[in-house]
């Protein structure tokens, strides 16, 4: 089966989180609460997207986070990889070539192209489309 991590699935949901009031600063103990996430799993998560450039934290008694870029502009492929690394449905996807039938595969190019097609699809929707029902 092909899934993201629960990480990941909760990544995309502060992202929506700040998403929804991109006027304020949240902290993670705020997030937390409105999602029904520990605070230390909202932690990890911010540490993660903050070094990614997709949040950005202000200190002080008032800080927290925020989107870094408008909701429209920040796809779900990039928070994936933020999380997770590049996509790779199977090792001969990922660039560190760690498949021992690599050489000979008769799928290998198949694979490629799904994962090519699974990463356009995941760049083309955003946060802004995550928050709107289908």
């Amino acid at each position: 089966m092909i899934r993201i991590s629960k990480m990941t699935d909760y990544a995309i949901l502060v992202m929506g989180a700040l998403a929804k009031r991109p006027e304020a600063i949240l902290s993670a103990a705020s997030l937390a609460s409105t999602l029904r996430l520990s605070v230390p799993t909202v932690s990890k998560i911010l540490k993660t997207l903050l070094l990614a450039d997709l949040v950005k934290a202000m200190r002080g008694s008032e800080g927290g986070y925020c989107l870094s870029q408008p909701a429209a502009s920040i796809t779900i492929a990039r928070v994936v990889a933020a999380m997770e690394g590049d996509l790779a449905v199977t090792e001969c996807c990922e660039s560190s070539r760690l498949c021992t039938i690599d050489s000979f595969c008769a799928l290998k190019e198949n694979w490629k192209k799904i994962n090519k097609m699974l990463n356009v699809v995941l760049s083309k929707w955003t946060i802004q489309d995550m928050l709107k029902p289908l």
